[in-house]
């Protein structure tokens, strides 16, 4: 979660005020969403397509800040996590040619805690989202740093009862900074990949964990300096899609698009200067572009679809998008 001036002040009265932790059919203001507005018929950026995309608003007070997000097997569902401590499930809405054009059918609920409770405060940043299996979800959390266990079943109508377990977490992760826990998740086999948004170390690689029940090993990725590690998610046995994202006032949003093999993900070793993830695209501040923080990989009329939610950090100068990618290739 990237706070800007005042927005931390401002997302604990949004929420303290709002009095919605409760589980609640949400209506939803969609709007389609060109990839270049200056350019409304361009579509390809990299080694991306656009396939199509909406920006999404609610009047309910509790709508957004959506950190992470999977899509169900079938392409046709959306579940989302939020740095409010919520989850959101929608039906994702295509036209015939396969273009993404809304949601329907949204529902908003608290995450629980130990107890049963609704998480609030320091305990509700939910940052990132992995499936394990059979109706399994591991969920990151900053400020009081953790990873849960949720069962939520492979249809997610276990969203507002779920109670969590505790999920192995790398050591020391106690002592990370506040706003500088597991931003990213995503599957890996018999575990999960973690990964905190800056290098530990100034200066050094960032480093992603495997994380299994029973261990959790460090590896480190050369990234682009200056970005943060904002999410991860699964393209193939030994793939993951890496979103980095900067931001700056004088230059507004850029977002980098990675793809790490095995070979970028290393327990030792150093890089060469020219070593280095490919780089798929890159979105510059005069694109339709936000605080992108989520992603996921999902088939869609037969082909594989990247998809992207920003998180607006319950500030009205942002905006909550959700923009769909085909994979091409390119020489």
């Amino acid at each position: 979660m990237l706070l800007r001036p005042l927005t931390l002040a401002l997302l604990g009265l949004t929420l303290t005020a709002c009095g919605e932790r409760e589980a609640q059919e949400l209506q939803l203001e969609i709007t389609p969403v060109v990839l270049f507005p200056d350019d409304p018929g361009r579509r390809n950026i990299g080694a991306l397509s656009y396939a199509g995309g909406i920006e999404i608003a609610s009047p309910a007070r509790a709508f957004g800040g959506w950190s992470a997000i999977e899509v169900s097997p079938d392409g046709e569902r959306l579940l989302a996590i939020s740095d409010g401590g919520y989850w959101l499930t929608a039906r994702l809405v295509h036209d015939a040619e396969g273009e993404l054009t809304g949601l329907a059918g949204a529902r908003l609920a608290p995450m629980l805690g130990r107890e049963g409770e609704p998480v609030e405060g320091d305990h509700a940043d939910a940052e990132g989202l992995a499936p394990l299996g059979e109706g399994r979800y591991a969920v990151s959390f900053e400020r009081e740093h953790r990873v849960l266990v949720y069962t939520i079943g492979e249809d997610w109508s276990g969203i507002e009862t779920a109670e969590p377990e505790p999920f192995n977490t790398p050591p020391g992760l106690n002592r990370l900074r506040e706003n500088g826990g597991i931003e990213a998740l995503a599957p890996a086999g018999d575990g999960i990949w973690a990964a905190v948004e800056y290098p530990i170390v100034e200066g050094q690689p960032h480093t992603v964990w495997r994380i299994t029940a029973d261990d959790a090993v460090a590896h480190s990725v050369r990234l682009t300096d200056g970005f943060g590690l904002t999410g991860l998610a699964r393209a193939g046995e030994d793939e993951l899609i890496a979103i980095q994202r900067f931001w700056s006032r004088q230059i507004g949003n850029r977002i980098r698009i990675s793809r790490l093999g095995e070979e970028d993900l290393r327990v030792s070793g150093t890089y060469s200067a020219a070593e280095g993830p490919e780089l798929l695209a890159e979105f510059e501040p005069d694109m339709t572009v936000d605080n992108i923080e989520g992603a996921a990989i999902a088939e869609i009329a037969g082909e594989p679809r990247l998809f992207l939610i920003s998180d607006d950090n319950y500030n009205a100068d942002q905006r909550t998008l959700l923009l769909s990618f085909r994979l091409i290739e390119t020489e």
